[in-house]
């Protein structure tokens, strides 16, 4: 089951102006859509954001953490240059106010708009 192409621009802008509430929400439904794509029940996006709550640091482990889940994904989906961007979603989320959001959904765009790359059947 493939996730739902949003513009990454308007992701951005949502974020902003929402003072950053519209975040959590994204990064719930982007987690989601990887966790049923990739079919790993290892994958949880209320605890992510839990801790995210209770422990700040932790905050700073996600874009790290889902870079590689983007990366196993666009794989899957039969993109053979996938990269591990984690560090470049934890760099511009931090210092260009929130851009990594942006750069995330781009590169989930690029696996749910992919021809082939049929999700796993657990």
């Amino acid at each position: 089951m493939k996730g739902e192409v949003r513009n990454p621009m308007t992701t951005w802008i949502l974020i902003i102006v929402t003072c950053g509430l519209y975040g959590w929400y994204w990064w719930y439904t982007m987690a989601m859509e990887l966790k049923n794509y990739l079919g790993r029940e290892d994958i949880n996006p209320v605890m992510d954001i839990g801790i995210s709550f209770v422990c700040g640091l932790y905050f700073f482990y996600l874009p790290i953490k889902y870079g590689k889940l983007i990366q196993e994904a666009q794989q899957r989906a039969g993109m053979a240059n996938a990269e591990d961007q984690g560090v470049m979603f934890l760099l511009l989320t931090f210092f260009l106010c929130g851009f990594g959001y942006t750069k995330m959904q781009e590169e989930l765009n690029k696996i749910w708009e992919a021809p082939g790359g049929a999700p796993a059947t657990f």
